[in-house]
């Protein structure tokens, strides 16, 4: 999970670099493109079959997963990496107040004083109150985030159905390569310079591998130490921003980060399920997305 937090960090650096340059359809449609190809690849090789029988679950989830990854972009490109990352965090705050008000799903109080503190911290990391405040931005991050959570709700129902993992990366990837391309007459399309290629080429390998490593992290490990050790994200993002691009977040914006962090992990004891562990794919962390058979409050990094 250590490994996987590392590589969403660089994948969101990647995508910040090349947000100057590069449209949000265009980054998506590259992003898409890459895992697209290695998954085909890979199902070729270990003879899989793409072909599913649940594509009206995976349409659904994967229009969730590309809005919201459109709109983690959207933050991105306009907000420091940590504020970015730490709002995309904001996904199971969301997953407890859909499960409760549309699903009807019990709700204790130590969740209620999770989504509490939850956005209390969000508050406190745009702070709307300051003149300079990222909000605009933030308000992108925080959608990203609400939409996330209907993804995650997506793939419970996968998870149930017994889709595997790869074959739900598979079809969200596949619909934001369908997505980017379509959006390509209406924004245009820039030309890929050479030095472009790296950059390109990382974010969807840094999404790729993340991915991987946290499928490998929620298979063998224990789900509550895998889920607490997934918020490694949010301070590899702020260290990233400390040292490397000098846009660190004042103490307000720590104590908001530390808040939505605390707050993920009060969901995950709060609705923790003596279900075995689950098993994570495409979520990115997020928006992000895999087969889970955990309760759909327990935090998972975000799937995009």
């Amino acid at each position: 999970m250590l490994v996987s937090g590392l590589f969403f960090t660089a994948h969101g650096a990647f995508v910040q670099f090349a947000a100057g340059r590069f449209g949000l359809g265009e980054l998506m449609l590259y992003r898409s493109l890459f895992i697209v190809l290695a998954l085909v690849l890979y199902a070729r090789a270990a003879g899989l079959v793409l072909r599913t029988p649940h594509w009206r679950d995976h349409l659904l989830r994967s229009i969730a997963g590309v809005v919201s990854m459109l709109l983690f972009f959207a933050c991105l490109a306009q907000a420091p990496l940590a504020t970015a990352v730490t709002l995309n965090y904001t996904s199971p705050l969301f997953l407890a107040l859909i499960t409760a008000l549309l699903l009807r799903e019990r709700v204790g109080p130590a969740a209620v004083a999770a989504v509490a503190i939850g956005f209390a911290g969000v508050a406190a990391l745009l702070q709307p109150w300051v003149e300079d405040s990222p909000l605009g931005p933030g308000l992108f991050g925080l959608a990203g985030g609400a939409i996330a959570a209907l993804a995650y709700l997506g793939i419970r129902r996968l998870g149930a159905a017994g889709e595997p993992e790869w074959r739900t990366v598979f079809y969200f990837a596949l619909l934001g390569l369908v997505s980017g391309i379509a959006a390509l007459p209406f924004t245009g399309v820039t030309p890929v310079r050479l030095s472009d290629v790296p950059v390109l080429v990382g974010i969807g390998a840094c999404a790729l591998a993340a991915q991987l490593a946290m499928t490998s992290a929620y298979s063998r490990g224990a789900t509550l130490v895998v889920a607490t050790l997934s918020y490694s994200g949010v301070l590899f993002a702020g260290l990233y921003d400390l040292l490397a691009a000098g846009t660190a977040p004042d103490a307000t914006g720590w104590l908001g980060m530390a808040l939505i962090v605390g707050a993920g992990l009060l969901t995950v004891l709060a609705r923790r399920a003596p279900a075995p562990a689950a098993t994570l794919a495409g979520s990115m962390p997020p928006s992000t997305g895999a087969a889970s058979t955990e309760s759909p409050g327990t935090t998972k990094a975000p799937s995009r």
